[in-house]
């Protein structure tokens, strides 16, 4: 299969964000959109585990993620109309999480961390929530487990997920992200910090879209 780095891998979690957006907020009919859409928040979870392993500064990370995520609010609790925090805190809340456990390695000390930040994930009520802390823990964990040994944990928290009506049958599409995050070929490929700009700026213009279609 096409291997491939870290940007294109960036390509695609954006495109299919998009897709998913635009059924959302355009096309809530057409049904296979939203079902494209579910590969795109695990491919950021995967980003955000590796940016965390090669950052060089930690905190200025985590300082972009906090500030486009602040500015993305207003943008996606209009364009949504949903009370949740969008998807940008949630990545940072997996990106605390996983600064955390690289600091204590021992699983005794890792299974509370995880925990405790999935539950603030639902407090906050950030979109994925829980779940969403599952899928970034688990990409933090594509290179140290075995395909195999991966792909079974990876289907184990999607059924755990739909049983304990964390989501969707329909999220559960989101297990073929792994076969795409596997594809990945070590390099990291062209810089793209646009995803903080794009993110806000996309769910900006599918809203006007929508006003000026259907205001009329």
């Amino acid at each position: 299969m096409i291997k491939l780095t870290a940007f294109h891998i960036k390509v695609l979690a954006a495109v299919f964000m998009v897709i998913d957006h635009v059924y959302h907020i355009l096309m809530p009919n057409l049904v296979i959109l939203n079902y494209i859409g579910r590969l795109s928040f695990p491919l950021f979870a995967w980003l955000v585990a590796e940016g965390e392993k090669h950052t060089r500064d930690i905190y200025r990370y985590g300082s972009r993620l906090l500030i486009a995520a602040i500015i993305s609010q207003p943008i996606y609790t209009i364009v949504f109309r949903k009370s949740f925090l969008n998807i940008l805190f949630t990545l940072l809340i997996g990106l605390i999480m996983l600064r955390l456990i690289r600091r204590y390695p021992r699983l005794s000390q890792q299974i509370p961390m995880v925990g405790l930040c999935a539950l603030i994930a639902e407090i906050f009520r950030c979109e994925y929530g829980a779940y969403g802390i599952g899928v970034i823990f688990l990409m933090s964990l594509t290179d140290k487990l075995k395909p195999a040994i991966w792909a079974l944990y990876w289907c184990i928290l999607h059924l755990v997920a739909v049983v304990g009506s964390m989501n969707s049958l329909g999220q559960n599409l989101a297990i073929f992200a792994g076969i795409i995050v596997f594809q990945f070929n070590g390099k990291q490929g062209r810089r793209a910090r646009w995803f903080y700009a794009f993110y806000p700026g996309h769910l900006l213009i599918l809203g006007l879209i929508r006003h000026f279609i259907f205001s009329r």
